[in-house]
Formats: C-alpha cells, sequence, structure tokens
C-alpha cells in the first residue's frame, strides 16, 4: 500500500454505550430505569385512587376500550384515507425541496386524538354528571378544541414557511461559496 493509496481498513465508529456495569446488565443508564419506576409508581397511585370510586373503574376500562376500537375502526382508517387521497397530491409537491406532507399530518393527527380523548365534553354528552362533579360547564370544549386544532395548523404552517425559508439561505449560501470557490481557482 502506498502513502497516497487510501486505506480500506474500517474503523469501529466510537458509540456511545453506556458504559458501567449496571448500564451492560441493564442495557440503559440507572435514571431509564428510575424515571419507569416512578412512572410505574405514579400510575399504581392513580389506579388506587379510582378504585375508591368502583363505579368511575368500570367507566374508564369502557372509555378506553371504545377509545381504542373508536381509533382503530374509524379514526385511523379515516387518517389513512386522508392521507392517500392527499399524498399523491402534495408528495410531489415542494417547495423549494420542503414537502408540506408532514405539516398536514402531525396536526391532523394530534387534533384527532384530541377529538377522541375530549369527544364526551366536546359533543357534550356528560354535561349533567359533568357539572356535578367538577361544577363547570362543557360549553368551552368545542371552541376550545377548534382553537388548538387551528393554532396546531397555524404553527404547523409557520414551521413549513421556516424550514423553506432556511433551504432557500441555505442554497444561497451554496451557491455564493461555489462563487466564491470559483473565482478563486481562476
Amino acid at each position: 500500500m502506498t502513502a497516497s493509496a487510501p486505506s480500506h481498513r474500517s474503523v469501529a465508529p466510537t458509540t456511545s454505550a453506556p458504559a458501567g456495569r449496571f448500564s451492560r446488565l441493564y442495557g440503559a443508564r440507572p435514571w431509564h430505569l428510575l424515571s419507569l419506576l416512578a412512572s410505574f409508581a405514579l400510575t399504581a397511585y392513580a389506579v388506587r385512587r379510582l378504585f375508591d370510586e368502583t363505579s368511575a373503574v368500570a367507566q374508564i376500562a369502557l372509555w378506553f376500550v371504545g377509545g381504542a376500537v373508536l381509533w382503530d375502526l374509524v379514526l385511523g382508517p379515516a387518517l389513512a384515507l386522508a392521507d392517500r387521497v392527499v399524498r399523491p397530491r402534495l408528495g410531489a409537491v415542494q417547495v423549494r425541496g420542503v414537502s408540506p406532507l408532514n405539516h398536514l399530518r402531525v396536526p391532523a393527527l394530534v387534533s384527532s386524538l384530541l377529538l377522541l380523548v375530549f369527544a364526551p365534553s366536546i359533543f357534550q354528552r356528560s354535561e349533567q354528571r359533568y357539572q356535578a362533579k367538577a361544577g363547570l360547564l362543557q360549553d368551552p370544549y368545542l371552541d376550545r378544541w377548534a382553537a388548538v386544532t387551528l393554532s396546531l395548523f397555524a404553527l404547523s404552517a409557520l414551521t413549513y414557511v421556516v424550514a423553506v425559508l432556511r433551504t432557500h439561505r441555505r442554497g444561497r449560501l451554496r451557491a455564493g461559496h461555489a462563487r466564491a470557490r470559483d473565482s478563486s481557482e481562476s
């Protein structure tokens, strides 16, 4: 091998694998285990508080099952269908190399999940029970959900504009560097 020939030996990449005996045995750093234990403790506390009121346990279990079924059978397929309809139209549309597709997907997904979680309050399906328990009305939920949805889409549009401007600026900088390099070579 000559001095000018490139070396074909592969160098092992440096990894940021956690060091130490605990990390080797557990597979992650200790704070990961501590955060998991803290979340389990919080969950156990919440479940224990729920069992104090037995009617709430059945209602919450029904809500989780209903939410999972509603998501799997209605909202998930609706989002997939909307994505399938929008992707051919927007997938090819790129402004300065930035596609608007994910900037529509993310707020639509978050808005759909908020609708799923807060549907009884948004559609005022449990007005009497809610007022008896919380002492509040459910009237503002629909307006707030709409405001959050509009804010999500506005924030996503803003991030899209920033991404387009950054790629435009980056392209101008590259063109300027290329012109400077070409002029210095001549």
